[in-house]
């Protein structure tokens, strides 16, 4: 009897402590579903997606620009908190940058080397036609989160390293024949080799509002002085 009862004893203890862990996983499971309900997803910006339209300051009023010029930027960044929990933080990262302007402008080299727009012909015809410029940058910002509402706003620079500039025309000969060109223009000269732009941002979550503006001059004195300005749509997924 005395076996038969010790080892109800010790079943009954196996089983209270198999019940009371029990318990405890499900009070855990609870109470991590009831705070990823309650806390917010923290989109830290990490992976950056500016979709943007330019328009190109300081063309001359001979060059008619398209209204939409698409362009786009995408960076992969670090976020480096001011201090832990802290709502103010930095952004660094690595990035590229590529802007598009459509136009009826035929670029080329003038006299003494300068870099020179011409417009096309208004008696040719043609389906394309545009300059495009792709960045290498490194990107440095200054951001404000607001935790709970998801509310942010950023400012700060992106310094690039000028990788391409091109042009691209796709029409009627130049030449006023029946025939049709195909042509990229890789000897554009004068071009700035360190572009720099200053960079606004501000949205909600993993969306937001971006403009951005050249502040260097996209050619040297010896081209057009031009400076781009952008506004888009800024997706951060991660």
């Amino acid at each position: 009897m005395k076996k038969t009862g010790l080892l109800m004893l010790c079943f009954f203890c196996v089983a209270m402590s198999f019940g009371q862990e029990k318990n405890e996983k499900k009070e855990a499971k609870k109470e991590k579903q009831q705070w990823q309900l309650t806390t917010p997803i923290l989109f830290k910006d990490r992976i950056v997606l500016d979709f943007f339209s330019s328009i190109w300051m300081g063309v001359n009023s001979e060059i008619k620009q398209k209204a939409i010029n698409f362009g786009f930027n995408g960076a992969i960044m670090f976020d480096l908190p001011v201090k832990k929990n802290n709502p103010f933080s930095f952004g660094l990262g690595l990035g590229v940058s590529n802007h598009n302007m459509y136009s009826n402008a035929i670029w080329g080299i003038g006299d003494e080397y300068t870099t020179i727009m011409t417009p096309v012909p208004e008696s040719i015809k043609y389906r394309r036609n545009k300059i495009t410029f792709t960045n290498i940058n490194i990107p440095l910002e200054f951001r404000y989160r607001h935790h709970a509402s998801g509310f942010k706003i950023s400012a700060g620079v992106r310094v690039g390293l000028m990788a391409d500039i091109h042009s691209k025309y796709f029409g009627a000969a130049l030449d006023g024949s029946d025939d049709k060109d195909l042509f990229k223009n890789y000897s554009i000269p004068n071009r700035t080799k360190i572009p720099v732009e200053f960079t606004f941002k501000t949205g909600w979550k993993f969306v937001s509002v971006n403009v951005s503006y050249m502040i260097t001059k996209m050619f040297t004195d010896e081209g057009p002085q031009i400076h781009p300005i952008s506004f888009g749509i800024t997706l951060c997924p991660y």
